[in-house]
């Protein structure tokens, strides 16, 4: 029996998730471009909420999968906070205008939850 492959929104939020654990982090403030979310996702943790414009190897992934011209955005917000005050449940909603669809372009839109920490870690097992 063949496995099957995960569908492609499913590979694309795992390569997204892979590529914040790898790339260098080069951020300004909220609200800036950056190549990777980590700083952002930092600043939501310390502060709630924060939102960029994504370059890079990350960009170059949503516009191949969606087929999309726009800028890649992404709004990182706090869910819930865990035991070690340097990791959160935050939930990423990536958006891209400008994904070819078949009626017409439209806002490609990927929503997803992690536990993570500051520094870009995977919180400890006991969270």
């Amino acid at each position: 029996m063949t496995p099957l492959a995960a569908p492609r929104p499913v590979r694309l939020a795992l390569a997204v998730l892979a590529s914040i654990a790898i790339t260098p982090a080069h951020a300004q403030v909220d609200g800036q471009v950056v190549d990777t979310p980590l700083l952002l996702i930092a600043d939501a943790i310390h502060n709630g909420h924060a939102h960029g414009i994504v370059a890079g190897p990350i960009a170059e992934q949503f516009r191949r999968q969606f087929n999309a011209s726009g800028l890649l955005t992404v709004d990182v917000s706090t869910v819930r906070a865990l035991r070690n005050p340097e990791c959160k449940r935050l939930k990423l909603v990536w958006s891209q205008a400008g994904a070819r669809t078949p009626n017409g372009p439209d806002t490609a839109v990927l929503t997803t939850e992690m536990n993570i920490c500051a520094d870009g870690s995977p919180p400890g097992d006991s969270e």
